[in-house]
């Protein structure tokens, strides 16, 4: 169960990562911005887990990994609800900040945890089950994205 709930995990980071791509024109008319600059908000927050990923390791290796798993869950959650609340791109952007932070090191942390919690037999499957949340959320998360923007706006 632990090697799926790290699966689910990775499925709603990479869900909140790529979700606005499929609201870039709604969401730079609700900011006043060109599509242009509302699209940034996907590029930083790539960007951002890029560096969060390699750092992570070496930033938290005295902290129990369960900690730091359930802090970055925590700190999806509150981005995300900051995030669809907030009427700025100013916010909006720290907002995604946050998120690049918490996807970075959650998904790199995550690899690490799977391969203490299972016997070596079962690591490839156990990494197999968890990297596949990233390809789901790669084919679900636009379309997603685009189906609850058209019932909520």
């Amino acid at each position: 169960m632990a090697v799926f709930s790290l699966a689910m995990g990775v499925f709603g980071l990479l869900t909140a990562e790529f979700l606005p791509a499929s609201l870039l024109t709604p969401l730079a008319a609700r900011l006043g911005v060109s599509e242009a600059l509302a699209e940034q908000a996907i590029t930083v927050t790539a960007a951002i887990a890029m560096f969060s990923g390699l750092l992570t390791a070496s930033l938290t290796r005295r902290v129990d990994r369960r900690i730091v798993l359930l802090a970055f869950s925590v700190l999806m959650i509150a981005s995300n609800l900051f995030a669809a609340l907030s009427s700025s791109l100013i916010v909006l952007l720290i907002m995604r900040v946050l998120l690049g932070i918490a996807l970075g090191g959650f998904w790199s942390m995550a690899a690490a945890v799977a391969m203490r919690l299972v016997p070596a037999p079962l690591r490839p499957s156990a990494l197999s089950i968890i990297f596949s949340g990233i390809s789901v959320a790669t084919v679900v998360a636009v379309p997603l994205g685009s189906y609850l923007g058209g019932i909520y706006g």
